[in-house]
């Protein structure tokens, strides 16, 4: 975030002509950055804000951005949400756009001291600090990792080691950075979408007339995204260590949703067969399955296919969607006894918006009444004017 602006006001003292957008999840950092930035003379080049979430840099419609400052930021993000972050931060940049990346390094003094102190160890290089701050320390190869999820190339990556000393105690403080300059490449961009321990799921993006190699060490789908005037086209599924080669011969940017499928399958094929037979209701979460493995099932599910209140189903493997296209909503139901549907909700969606859903028993409570409406439910286009489409992923 941007602290209290001691790195926004060196940026427009030094750069006349940039305009800067500072965010930070604090109320308190932003507001002190509008009042330094204004008693400086520079406000009319600085627009803030408090981002809409953790792992959103910004609110919609600020970017594209020549460049992405990320201080000390990535380490305070608990879980794997910092590569969704620093994802989303990616999605930011123009194409051959820069993110400027510091933050705290392995070994650095301060991780030694957390170790050694009694803070709360989430792994080997992270920390639950007093208060509950979260610091991670990283090394190089998690930056080339965070980067390669991130769909970023490596201009640079280099540790800092400095010692700093304080003169009055005679105390020395080594400390430990990393440092990074990540690009987004000219006409291929690679954007994480979302992640959990089962699956990972990206937004790529390909120029006119480009080709791109995207190398795939898990199980993949890629399924490229037409135009909603055009049929759904078909997935491919490539095995752990294939290399897919795209290219797009097209005028028109090309688009490819990949869910990147991380472990072994939970059910083997007696568990899969029994969650499907269990329930009453259907149990196709989509309209077309358009391929299905020892990994995963995959629907194709769309407004123009056809949507109705009373067709419920229920989902009974962990499943993930993610919606194509800006300004769809959809309405939720889940059925009445003697029939008919009641509305449970109505919900709007953007493109890339992204759905996860953990279905536990097969998607029965302990009593074997489904789960409604997380797992039994039925939808209809709540805005008919925008089709509704999602590419959905089962994992067995």
């Amino acid at each position: 975030g941007c602290g209290n602006g001691s790195s926004v006001l060196p940026l427009l003292r030094g750069n006349p002509l940039a305009r800067v957008h500072a965010t930070d999840p604090s109320p308190t950092a932003v507001a002190d950055t509008v009042r330094r930035v204004e008693e400086a003379g520079f406000s009319d080049r600085l627009t803030a804000e408090v981002p809409p979430g953790l792992t959103r840099p910004c609110s919609p419609g600020h970017g594209p951005f020549d460049a992405v400052m990320a201080l000390f930021t990535l380490s305070a993000i608990p879980g794997g949400d910092d590569a969704v972050l620093l994802s989303a931060a990616a999605g930011e940049l123009r194409p051959g756009g820069v993110l400027l990346l510091r933050d705290c390094g392995l070994y650095d003094m301060r991780h030694l001291r957390d170790a050694a102190r009694g803070a709360t160890p989430v792994d080997t290089a992270a920390f639950l600090r007093p208060g509950g701050m979260h610091r991670r320390y990283y090394s190089l190869a998690d930056v080339d990792r965070l980067a390669a999820a991130a769909g970023l190339e490596v201009v640079e990556s280099r540790y800092l080691c400095v010692r700093l000393t304080n003169q009055r105690r005679g105390v020395h403080m080594d400390r430990v950075y990393v440092h990074a300059v990540l690009r987004r490449p000219v006409g291929h961009s690679r954007r994480l979408l979302h992640a959990n321990s089962r699956l990972r799921i990206f937004d790529e993006r390909l120029g006119p007339d480009c080709t791109a190699s995207v190398h795939h060490a898990v199980p993949a789908v890629r399924w490229q995204v037409l135009d909603a005037s055009q049929p759904t086209p078909s997935p491919s599924f490539h095995a752990a260590g294939f290399t897919a080669t795209v290219r797009n011969v097209s005028p028109h940017e090309r688009r490819d949703i990949c869910f990147e499928v991380l472990g072994e399958p939970l059910h083997g094929e007696e568990e899969v067969a029994r969650r499907l037979a269990a329930p009453r209701w259907p149990t196709a979460p989509g309209q077309r399955l358009l391929l299905e493995n020892a990994l995963v099932r995959m629907w194709d599910f769309r407004a123009s296919l056809g949507m109705d209140r009373l067709a419920f189903h229920q989902h009974v493997f962990d499943n993930a969607w993610v919606v194509l296209g800006d300004g769809a909503a959809l309405n939720v139901y889940t059925p009445v006894a003697g029939g008919g549907a009641k509305l449970e909700k109505t919900v709007h969606f953007h493109d890339g918006f992204v759905s996860w859903t953990v279905v536990r028993n097969g998607g029965f409570d302990a009593d074997g009444e489904p789960l409604a409406p997380t797992c039994l439910h039925s939808v209809d286009s709540a805005v008919p004017s925008v089709e509704f489409r999602e590419y959905l992923i089962e994992l067995k």
